[in-house]
């Protein structure tokens, strides 16, 4: 995941943690930058018609957090996304 960053400095980082536990949410955001993510890069939302070719989605699905790539966002706004990375929290 870190080469990726390197050559995507302003893509953006959403977590849908999926939960309102804090403690789950501070422990997904240290993993995350354990594995090459600026925690100041990742914002909690849920929205994904927000997001950009070339940003991340995070997800979690216990007891992992999926990384997925948006690919491709059509004009009539469906995103598609492909998982590029599961992350043990």
């Amino acid at each position: 995941m870190t080469n990726y960053f390197a050559n995507a400095p302003d893509a953006k980082i959403f977590l849908a943690p999926n939960s309102s536990d804090q403690e789950l949410v501070t422990r997904a955001k240290e993993r995350l930058a354990a594995n090459g993510i600026h925690q100041n890069r990742i914002e909690i939302n849920y929205d994904v018609q927000q997001l950009r070719t070339g940003d991340l989605y995070i997800s979690y699905d216990p007891p992992d957090l999926i990384v997925r790539v948006v690919y491709e966002k059509k004009p009539n706004g469906m995103v598609k996304m492909k998982s590029m990375a599961t992350v043990k929290l």
